[in-house]
């Protein structure tokens, strides 16, 4: 449970099966908020069971939950490599537009499992000011919306150039160049909950994976080693040591699906001829790819963010299974691009997000995708099976 107070305070959860009696709460260890991680913390409740409904109190200070305290909801998700079926919400393209912010209402009424936000979380384009990186935050966690929905709702995130840096930025392979890389890390690690930072700071990043019963989830980090200047080392989007932590874990994936997700489009019509996309650094996807074939990996999809739309892609494969990309960046963004006739579908009309359920216990697993609006209303559905995404 991710938290944040107005000072420097203890702080810890109890969470209980029944929505009004804590008697018999699990209760975590205490933890402290500190001026350092801008009073934010994250604590871990430990002995909770799978596939349960349950209900939660934060306790600050003495720890003293009088009758009045807020009671949150939350349901644990299905033990790792178990047949599961569940529904995530994923998009990017996050501009604070007040107006917008209901945005996140419509997707807390989806019911999603879990949410992935997949760059531009906030528009902060200020890489060099911590406090207007924290103001883009504040006021994004201040609003009812954003926080209903994050306070019943597992999310998992991962940045992308408005929220690392500035828009298109390729800042080099360096850790420690510029200077604001690891100070812009550690406010994004501050701000979010997720079950892995890259190497930590010995390897700063936000790179990560994890799974929802046998799907099997691999976020990239897209920004922190990103470099096109060929003079000061690979060209590279992931950087040498995130690539081989990827291929790695990867090539050892159990995952029935395998959901490969990254902040900038696989495909490279998304953006015509711009080297942000994967278009940028084709040898390095192609390198992505030729693992895929060369092990046979079932069950690949492609999800990602970035354009202000929604997108439904198919990649062909030369002697493989074509992969198929489902891309949604248009959360709350009045800013809007345009649509790309060479996509199976393409909607900019209205902001959007992407809904996809997953089906694992059926006899030929499936995967659906949704395209739903600011307003609720679906204006595309497309399935899939496992059997179609196999190599022959």
């Amino acid at each position: 449970v991710w938290v944040r107070t107005l000072g420097a305070m203890s702080v810890r959860v109890a969470v209980s099966l029944q929505p009004d009696d804590f008697s018999k709460a699990i209760v975590s260890d205490p933890v402290s908020t500190t001026e350092e991680t801008d009073f934010t913390a994250e604590i871990p409740v430990r002995g909770l069971q799978p596939s349960t409904n349950y209900h939660y109190r934060v306790l600050v200070g003495d720890g003293k939950s009088p009758p009045s305290a807020r009671t949150h909801e939350l349901h644990t998700l299905v033990d790792e490599a178990m047949p599961t079926k569940f529904r995530l919400a994923f998009g990017g393209g996050a501009g604070y537009v007040p107006e917008n912010e209901r945005a996140f209402d419509t997707i807390r009424e989806a019911n999603p499992d879990l949410l992935l936000l997949l760059g531009d979380n906030v528009y902060s384009d200020a890489p060099e000011s911590p406090a207007m990186q924290h103001y883009c935050y504040y006021r994004r966690q201040s609003r009812p919306e954003f926080s209903k929905l994050v306070a019943r709702t597992p999310v998992f995130s991962i940045w992308d150039d408005h929220d690392f840096g500035v828009n298109d930025c390729a800042e080099g392979p360096s850790m420690d160049v510029p200077a604001w890389k690891r100070p812009v890390y550690h406010v994004f690690r501050n701000n979010w909950v997720n079950p892995g930072y890259g190497g930590g700071d010995a390897q700063p990043g936000f790179y990560y994976d994890f799974y929802i019963g046998d799907v099997h989830f691999i976020m990239l980090d897209g920004r922190f080693y990103r470099n096109l200047d060929p003079s000061v080392g690979e060209v590279s989007m992931l950087g040498p040591v995130q690539r081989a932590w990827f291929l790695e874990t990867l090539r050892e994936s159990k995952g029935t699906f395998k959901v490969l997700c990254s902040p900038v489009p696989w495909v490279f019509e998304a953006k015509g001829d711009s080297q942000d996309t994967w278009n940028g650094f084709k040898d390095e996807r192609k390198i992505i790819f030729d693992v895929l074939r060369e092990n046979k990996v079932a069950g690949a999809l492609f999800v990602s963010a970035d354009r202000h739309r929604s997108d439904l892609w198919r990649i062909e494969r030369e002697g493989d299974y074509p992969i198929y990309e489902f891309n949604s960046s248009r959360l709350t963004n009045q800013h809007v691009h345009k649509t790309m006739e060479d996509a199976l579908f393409s909607y900019n009309k209205k902001q959007s997000f992407g809904l996809v359920d997953f089906d694992t216990t059926a006899e030929d697993p499936h995967v659906t995708y949704t395209v739903v609006t600011i307003d609720g209303e679906v204006v595309n559905t497309f399935g899939l099976q496992l059997s179609q995404l196999r190599s022959p």
